[in-house]
């Protein structure tokens, strides 16, 4: 904030709550009626708008919130929208510089009415969020554990018959059991349904031979996500020969990429020297290469080279930060689709493994 010259920082993502004030009321219900918003001051006093209770360790006052959604205000937003800048010019006079994460239209104008400079607290809140603390560390690597927990019960109850959800549904078990917030999406498929990828959990059933292709995706306890991809096969058979192949193509980009991560890469560079699959596993292509994850998916994303001109940006891969490296390997032709992923902390000399969950064996030989 001081470096940004920032009077004023107003936070309603419940990530950015999460990190910074260990904030997770009503969570999901906040990232899309945004009901309270938080105040936080240069000299670190944090101050609550809107809250259900009145009290928790690391807020400093709690106030009641000009509301900034038509469920609570109703349909006409500008009487409470310039109570919220008025509420703001208190706080910090005119002139100033206050930053938002999320904000309606109606808001946005009442504070530039107000005579306040406004900028965006994202890009401020990322890079804050890309560099984990050890503390963090502590609360991602049991995070991890209660996915990987949640993997073993999963891969060991695995059996031709049960459905997509049912598999599914154990991940969501352990992830409350352990005091876990929520799933991202709902990426479990089976059989033809893993190729193309992005497509979701869903009552089929499995069927033996076949492959089940998963990614946590999980926003477990203290907030912190794991992101875990694994494929695993139906039943007691051997996997066929494309299946293995599919795997094996996935593993190798997992293990090339990683060994490419260090302090001082480039995003550019690294996407320049990712592994390359054969054409026909282009199209069909994971939508990076490898991204930050931290309470969620993170800063940086690091696109592969023919997305670059398109969407790519630069930076460089510092010590500290946690990044997930990612593989769907499909083919344009048809076929089972295979995905892999997993989580790196960047040391000073290289890269660690932070998830431990086995690859199969009988896919990589």
């Amino acid at each position: 904030m001081a470096s940004a010259d920032i009077s004023l920082l107003v936070l309603t993502n419940p990530a950015s709550l999460r990190y910074v004030a260990d904030w997770r009321e009503y969570a999901m219900f906040q990232s899309r009626i945004p009901t309270y918003y938080l105040f936080v001051r240069p000299d670190g006093r944090l101050i609550m708008h809107g809250a259900y209770t009145g009290a928790h360790p690391t807020i400093d006052e709690f106030r009641p919130a000009d509301y900034l959604s038509c469920f609570d205000a109703g349909l006409d937003p500008e009487p409470t929208a310039a109570a919220f800048a008025n509420s703001i010019l208190a706080e910090i006079g005119p002139a100033a510089t206050v930053a938002v994460d999320r904000l309606a239209p109606s808001a946005l104008a009442a504070l530039q009415q107000a005579g306040l400079r406004v900028i965006d607290a994202e890009p401020h809140m990322e890079r804050a969020r890309s560099i984990k603390s050890e503390v963090e560390l502590e609360c991602m690597r049991h995070s991890i554990g209660v996915a990987e927990a949640a993997l073993a019960w999963m891969r060991s109850s695995l059996q031709p018959g049960m459905s997509e959800n049912e598999l599914w549904s154990m991940l969501h078990q352990t992830n409350i059991a352990n005091d876990g917030d929520w799933i991202d999406g709902r990426m479990l498929v089976s059989g033809p349904r893993t190729n193309p990828w992005y497509q979701e959990a869903s009552g089929r059933h499995l069927q033996e031979g076949e492959l089940v292709a998963l990614d946590t995706d999980m926003i477990g306890p203290f907030g912190y996500c794991a992101d875990i991809s694994r494929t695993w096969l139906v039943g007691t058979g051997a996997p066929s020969a494309a299946q293995r192949d599919r795997y094996q193509r996935a593993h190798a980009e997992i293990m090339h990429n990683a060994a490419l991560l260090g302090p001082g890469v480039s995003f550019r560079e690294l996407s320049e020297k990712a592994y390359r699959q054969e054409e026909e596993f282009v199209a069909h292509r994971y939508a990076c290469l490898a991204h930050g994850v931290g309470m969620t998916d993170e800063y940086p994303k690091i696109y592969y080279r023919q997305d670059w001109d398109r969407h790519g940006y630069d930076g460089l891969i510092e010590p500290s930060m946690v990044l997930s490296v990612e593989s769907f390997v499909g083919s344009d032709k048809g076929g089972p689709g295979v995905k892999l992923e997993e989580m790196y902390l960047v040391t000073d000399t290289g890269a660690e493994p932070l998830s431990t969950f086995p690859f199969e064996p009988a896919l990589l030989s």
